[in-house]
């Protein structure tokens, strides 16, 4: 039970800072806010500010900024509607934003703590794509088709968002026939030769993985410095991201099927089982373990939300960008129309999701 209560507390606490950025950021702007919440429902505690009503409400899984004139242009000045374009543009673009801020920051202090470890070949695996294609132990990987790896983990989640695919590898490597021993922290560009290689990744039967044939063993070394430190931080908010993006071309391209959607159900209950797993090692890992999900969670919260998809902020920036190029605000009839028919194709695939969810929750 404590481990679903974490779950939902950094679950909460994420939607809360992507609503506080639309708050905030139309505060700013002198916009009415009429209401903002956490949760959704009914209210369970509700008190009244000089001009907002502050609530919490029954179901924790959402949140609200409910904004004066947001829909229906009522002639009050204050109302968002009433506000110079590039303002509004401000206030929606917030949310979206401060969920890459929160990732942003879990992200540095993961780093500090964590350090980061190298993407070095310890071993090649005979019969493997790798040994094909001229990898050896000491190897550095550079980038797979442009996207650059500061960190193992991003070559091993690269891998499996690339299944099958025709992969171009950049690689360092320090001198003829290393054995792995080249200290790449402290090596500067130039003082190793810079390769390139293509391979294709290979499903491995027991693990169920794609994998290209190679082993490393972890070696955390702290940043090198602050700035170091935040471009580690920011790197993984881009990764992950990244890697929202990418699996929706995994689901269009048949390697996932509806049946593996999740949603708020879901992604709660495993954030609760790994919760579980790494509550022996303490609470320190425990804490860092939610600040990671809080980067992979915030950073695709920031993507999906900046997607032009009717109903969602990224939907509402695309209008008002048209509205900033055209000089002209589009009907809001129209416009509201548009979002409501976007909003009924969520609610249907949320309800799919749901239905997912509880499946997996009962099998």
């Amino acid at each position: 039970m404590l481990n679903i209560f974490a779950a939902i507390l950094l679950f909460g606490f994420i939607i809360l800072f992507h609503e506080l950025g639309h708050f905030l950021v139309a505060k700013l702007n002198h916009v009415s806010v009429v209401e903002f919440s956490l949760g959704m429902g009914p209210r369970l505690l509700s008190f009244k500010g000089k001009e907002t009503r502050y609530s919490l409400k029954l179901l924790p899984l959402g949140g609200s900024c409910a904004m004066a004139d947001e829909d229906t242009d009522t002639g009050d000045p204050n109302g968002f509607l009433n506000k110079p374009v590039w303002a509004r543009i401000a206030v929606i673009a917030a949310g979206p934003g401060f969920n890459f801020l929160l990732a942003l920051i879990f992200g540095v202090i993961i780093a500090g703590y964590r350090g980061y470890d190298l993407p070095v070949i310890t071993n090649v695996l005979e019969g493997y794509p790798a040994e094909s294609a001229g990898l050896a132990p000491g190897d550095l990987i550079l980038s797979v088709n442009g996207q650059r790896m500061m960190d193992y983990r991003d070559l091993s989640m690269f891998l499996q968002l690339h299944p099958e695919e025709k992969l171009t590898i950049t690689y360092g490597r320090a001198e003829e026939g290393t054995d792995g021993e080249a200290d790449w922290y402290s090596r500067k560009r130039g003082e190793y030769q810079v390769l390139t290689t293509t391979l294709s990744t290979v499903m491995n039967e027991e693990t169920k993985t794609y994998m290209m044939g190679i082993e490393h063993w972890a070696d955390y070394r702290p940043a090198k410095n602050v700035f170091h430190l935040f471009q580690l931080g920011w790197h993984e908010v881009l990764f992950q991201g990244r890697a929202a993006i990418e699996s929706f071309g995994l689901l269009f391209r048949g390697y996932l099927g509806t049946e593996d959607l999740g949603g708020p159900v879901r992604i709660v209950a495993d954030i609760g089982q790994v919760v579980e797993q790494v509550r022996p090692a303490g609470w320190l890992s425990v804490l860092l373990t939610l600040m990671n999900m809080g980067v992979v969670l915030n950073a695709s919260l920031g993507v999906m939300n900046l997607l032009p998809i009717p109903a969602l902020d990224g939907g509402r920036l695309a209008f008002l960008l048209l509205e900033a190029v055209r000089g002209k605000a589009i009907d809001q009839e129209k416009e509201g129309m548009v979002h409501l028919a976007g909003f009924m194709l969520l609610m249907a695939l949320m309800m799919l999701i749901l239905f997912n969810d509880v499946r997996n929750l009962l099998s």
